[in-house]
């Protein structure tokens, strides 16, 4: 029997998760977002591949450039479109976008991402941002109601929904702001079919938003058939200890105390950026690595293309999640990386949020610093440092933990029965 991501599966009926395999219709499915490129790990990679195997037909709407470009964080084009609505096809998905203009503001955005989506006619619109993208969703099924259409909305939860905006407010507003966000998120789930989220922290948040929609987690777990596990590179106290982190490296996300740790243990540890790092924080990064003399000692990859990443992990030994400390990080999670780590056979040093602590404890594949100060972080790579003994277990049990709970494999099975229903409640079966 193929597989869900399996091309052939296509012709395998869709099943629910009670095991029901009464056939159901293809769906011609919309998902929507503004603010995420189309080398997405989680909508792209996996979420849309899983579903076009299944047999469905997928549309992404996204943003694009005054020149119809999709573009990846680092400015790389994915992908150039055809007017007037930057039509073209990626990774087997169509793809539709709204130009983002200088003039264009964010009411003229969400009126054309509307109007946009309407006339697609899909049977679901599923969301992956908790503002704009699910306001788009929500209201293109309402037209499609009145035009005697019936439509399903998803909203796929990547993230706790208030933390970002609340994080970048100053403390005075972060109360009342966070109460309004909530109560926006009430009121947008009213009109919600199905809830994604990646953990459970963000699954018991949106229960409280609405106990009528059933409510799934998809972790964000590496795909095996793009990263089949192999024997790992194991530290063994010969030579420096290569530490990485993988994407986008930013302040928020444990830049400067990385770097002073790496620095202070530079006889020993190397840092390797699996990505990059932009803008200030990448200005900064220049101007400390000159200051203290890391050139290489820290050294960084460049932002590769998805499939390329379990290659640039496998020349390292200990993956990093070194986030700071605010809503969106606590709440959040656990990020793919995490899960690429495990796969690839890297212990973890990581911080002890609440999702990450659970994973990191449970399955035993890494240690947690107590703080995300410098001291702390020196003291967790020195703890692994002293003891090359023990990396092969967290190793070991970190690829065990992937295959037999947090594979893409595992949680396609989810999405896939939970499409089923959806495709069924639409059928009125």
């Amino acid at each position: 029997m193929p597989t869900a991501a399996d091309p052939r599966a296509s012709s395998v009926p869709l099943r629910s998760p009670d095991g029901d395999a009464r056939p159901v219709r293809p769906l011609r499915i919309c998902m929507v977002a503004l603010r995420h490129s189309l080398d997405d790990a989680r909508i792209v990679h996996r979420e849309a591949q899983t579903l076009l195997a299944l047999g469905h037909d997928v549309t992404l709407l996204f943003s694009c450039t005054e020149k119809y470009e999709y573009r990846r964080f680092d400015g790389r084009v994915l992908a150039t479109g055809r007017p007037p609505h930057g039509e073209t096809d990626y990774a087997g998905c169509r793809v539709v976008g709204v130009r983002r203009t200088r003039a264009s503001g964010r009411w003229r955005t969400f009126r054309e991402m509307v109007r946009l989506a309407a006339t697609l006619e899909a049977d679901v619109y599923h969301a992956h941002e908790p503002d704009l993208a699910l306001a788009v969703a929500v209201r293109a099924g309402r037209i499609q109601g009145r035009r005697g259409k019936r439509v399903l909305v998803v909203h796929d939860m990547h993230e706790y929904p208030p933390g970002e905006a609340v994080d970048h407010l100053p403390w005075l507003l972060k109360a009342p702001a966070h109460l309004g966000l909530m109560l926006w998120d009430k009121l947008l789930s009213r009109s919600v079919d199905h809830i994604f989220t990646a953990n459970s922290v963000v699954r018991g948040y949106a229960l409280v938003l609405s106990q009528r929609a059933p409510v799934d987690v998809l972790y964000n777990g590496a795909s095996l058939r793009l990263f089949p596990q192999r024997t790992p590179t194991v530290w063994t106290g010969q030579g420096p200890l290569v530490l990485c982190h993988e994407g986008s490296l930013t302040f928020d996300r444990g830049l400067r105390e990385m770097v002073a740790a790496v620095s202070h243990l530079r006889d020993r540890v190397r840092l390797r950026i699996i990505g990059d790092v932009f803008g200030a924080e990448r200005e900064w990064l220049d101007a400390e690595t000159e200051r203290l003399g890391l050139d290489g000692i820290i050294t960084r990859s460049g932002w590769l293309p998805y499939r390329e990443v379990g290659d640039a992990l496998a020349e390292c030994h200990v993956g990093a999640i070194l986030f700071r400390e605010c809503l969106e990080n606590v709440l959040a999670g656990p990020p793919n990386k995490l899960f690429h780590y495990m796969n690839a056979g890297l212990p973890v040093l990581s911080v002890g949020f609440p999702e990450l602590r659970r994973i990191v404890l449970e399955e035993g594949c890494g240690v947690l610093v107590e703080d995300q100060s410098v001291d702390a972080i020196v003291r967790g790579i020195e703890s692994l440092l002293r003891a090359p003994g023990t990396l092969p277990a967290m190793s070991e049990a970190g690829q065990r933990a992937i295959r037999d709970r947090y594979a893409w494999e595992r949680m396609e099975t989810i999405l896939g029965a939970a499409y089923g229903d959806i495709a069924r409640r639409l059928n009125g079966v």
